[in-house]
């Protein structure tokens, strides 16, 4: 009589429970603490409330401020590898391996059971975790239990995928100190190929600057995205002060992840039907993958190494850039290649005349990616972004400038025309003088950042030329408006300047500090603006147009406070930090009144403000403004150096 088959062992799924308690009693700890008694504790800390508040406000804080911490996903990914390790811990066991196998099981019957286990270890400690934090809500009277279920639901749905990712990396080896490290490199490998491509493309392609940010297309380095995209906590009104709601982001990419964990957990059966047990203690145990393990560590170890030694040598040695990283690409790509083989050989007599020809195909292609980087196949140079996806735009050769959405179409073409004078460019740039470096740089709407960086030409004849790049760049940095967001800041009509300083000299050296008032301090700012307005500042601001403007600019710059309406930023602030502004998740950003500085240099030419500081009394026949060689060869007659 034929014996009746099953796909579930109940005696190895209660060994594995009993077997294996630490893992899903450690996770179980960490969610009690995380989730009840998170909430416990904020609902009853009174300190954390400041006068009346509303009960609605309160649980809104209470669950939300719990539910940030417990949202988390790397500890569901540790648990998730430490599950799937321990339960197919004897596959990385000749002895162990052997004596399953030979149980009278068949392998779907192991694997679903295994992985059932497993699942359990994350699946039932959060189930507790959440029937606790409901049980804590209702006896601290909050209602608004509906954020914990959603709560379950998405962390159910990580620790699913986590889970089946981990179980289809364990698939493919049968070491068991390499599966964590397949494991943080399947969630990373495409972040970290991508960084890679950059930094090559960055060093040999012309205007590339090194300004990679992982965007939408990082799906497929799961950790990384859900860190980013995964979003629990309190939802504050418009000026950050009361909880209005609970903010939980991201169940389109849960949903997504979960489907995929569908699809890994079927590959990852297969994968363990056809395992060859003589594969036990080996680095890969799928034959067909070890030719790509021997060319992913060869790319990604030996292009990491060259990257870094090439950066190195070209800080100290004027050579080509495309032949230094070629070079050190060969040398070390052939040396991670070569060591990945005796790491699947367990041996280091590895060359033999199938290795030495597999060898000889993967130099041939290095040879052909880096050429191809060179020669532009891949249309890096040549790529501008579409204004339509563009959301803010910044051109850069003096200082920074925003542009508005009306001059995008402008400033793109501006980009075209300095890839259409590569050659003339890099001309000006062999030869080391008459180039200004200049970025334009966009902040897209899926939460990238694009950057160009191009030596442009800043001769006589073309800073003369209206056609010419630097000409029609200037021409935005003279703009008045641009002049004194560079100079006063970005709210400087509505800015309410009410004190600061300024550092005046005797002709000994002694130098002193005169605090200006609220009155001077307008008066200052006004003065400012008219030298502005008549073009006096350009001549400091603007170091590409106006080569000695730099050493005739006076050491006594001064500082002006003041107080503004909010969002208030300094043009290379913005520039840097534009996603920080619009999101107002800058610390430096206040909501209501906002407060700063503007530290402001300025020379001679500035007229206006020097005649304001003489009327001030600031400046006298006793106390001066020196450029920086006056007041170097003072100090260095009279030994006062403050």
């Amino acid at each position: 009589m034929k014996s009746k088959t099953s796909s579930f062992n109940t005696t190895i799924f209660k060994k594995n429970l009993t077997h294996h308690w630490p893992i899903w009693i450690v996770y179980l700890c960490y969610l009690i603490v995380v989730v009840p008694l998170s909430i416990w504790l904020y609902a009853n800390n009174e300190s954390n409330y400041i006068g009346n508040v509303p009960l609605t406000q309160k649980q809104y804080y209470v669950i939300g401020s719990a539910l940030a911490g417990a949202g988390s996903v790397i500890p569901v990914f540790i648990a998730a590898a430490a599950a799937a390790l321990a339960v197919f811990s004897y596959l990385y066991n000749p002895r162990n391996a052997n004596m399953i196998h030979s149980l009278p099981l068949d392998r779907r019957e192991l694997y679903i059971t295994n992985y059932v286990s497993g699942f359990v270890f994350l699946f039932v400690p959060e189930l507790i975790a959440f029937i606790a934090g409901v049980l804590v809500c209702l006896a601290n009277q909050i209602t608004c239990i509906q954020y914990l279920f959603y709560w379950f639901l998405y962390m159910a749905g990580v620790s699913f995928f986590a889970y089946a990712l981990a179980v289809f990396v364990a698939m493919l080896t049968g070491n068991i100190f390499a599966m964590p490290f397949y494991y943080l490199a399947v969630n990373y490998l495409w972040i970290g190929c991508m960084k890679m491509v950059q930094n090559i493309s960055s060093l040999i392609c012309y205007g590339v600057s090194d300004t990679w940010t992982s965007s939408q297309t990082s799906r497929l380095s799961p950790l990384d995205y859900l860190i980013r995209n995964l979003v629990m906590g309190v939802k504050y009104d418009k000026d950050y002060v009361q909880a209005v709601g609970v903010t939980i982001s991201g169940g389109k990419t849960v949903a997504v992840y979960a489907v995929a964990a569908v699809v890994i957990t079927v590959f990852a059966y297969f994968l363990y039907k056809n395992r060859k047990i003589e594969t036990t203690g080996d680095v890969v145990s799928i034959a067909a993958l070890r030719p790509v393990f021997r060319w992913i560590s060869g790319i990604c170890g030996g292009g990491l190494i060259a990257l870094a030694v090439s950066a190195l040598v070209l800080e100290y040695i004027k050579v080509n850039e495309f032949i230094s990283l070629m070079i050190f690409m060969v040398i070390f790509g052939s040396i991670c290649f070569f060591a990945a083989e005796m790491v699947l050989q367990k041996n280091f007599r590895v060359l033999c005349k199938k290795r030495i020809a597999e060898w000889a195909g993967f130099v041939a292609v290095v040879l052909i990616l880096l050429t191809c980087f060179r020669v532009d196949v891949f249309g890096i140079e040549r790529k501008i972004p579409d204004a339509s996806e563009i959301e803010a735009a910044f051109v850069n050769m003096d200082y920074p400038v925003c542009v508005s959405k009306e001059q995008i179409p402008d400033v793109l073409e501006l980009q075209k025309q300095c890839i259409d004078s590569k050659d003339e460019y890099l001309s000006v740039y062999k030869k080391g003088k008459n180039y200004y470096y200049t970025s334009f740089r966009y902040y897209m709407k899926d939460g990238s950042v694009f950057e160009r960086r191009y030596p442009v030409s800043v001769t006589e004849e073309a800073l003369k030329d209206k056609n010419s790049v630097a000409f029609k760049l200037t021409a935005l940095e003279t703009d008045p408006d641009n002049m004194m967001k560079q100079v006063l800041g970005n709210g400087y009509k509505e800015n309410d300047y009410y004190s600061g300083y300024l550092t005046v000299y005797k002709e000994d050296g002694e130098s002193d500090v005169y605090t200006f008032s609220r009155q001077e301090s307008t008066a200052l700012r006004d003065a400012v603006e008219q030298d502005v307005r008549e073009g006096n500042f350009d001549y400091y601001q603007l170091p590409a147009v106006y080569k000695d403007g730099q050493d005739e600019m006076y050491t006594n710059s001064f500082s002006i406070s003041y107080y503004g309406k909010g969002n208030d930023y300094q043009t290379w602030d913005y520039y840097y930090n534009y996603y920080d502004y619009r999101n107002a998740r800058n610390d430096n950003v206040a909501h209501g009144d906002a407060s700063g500085n503007s530290y402001i240099q300025f020379g001679p030419k500035c007229e206006n403000t020097v005649k304001a500081l003489e009327k001030m009394g600031v400046l006298s026949d006793t106390w001066h403004l020196y450029n920086y060689d006056e007041l170097d060869e003072i100090q260095k007659k009279t030994g006062v150096t403050e």
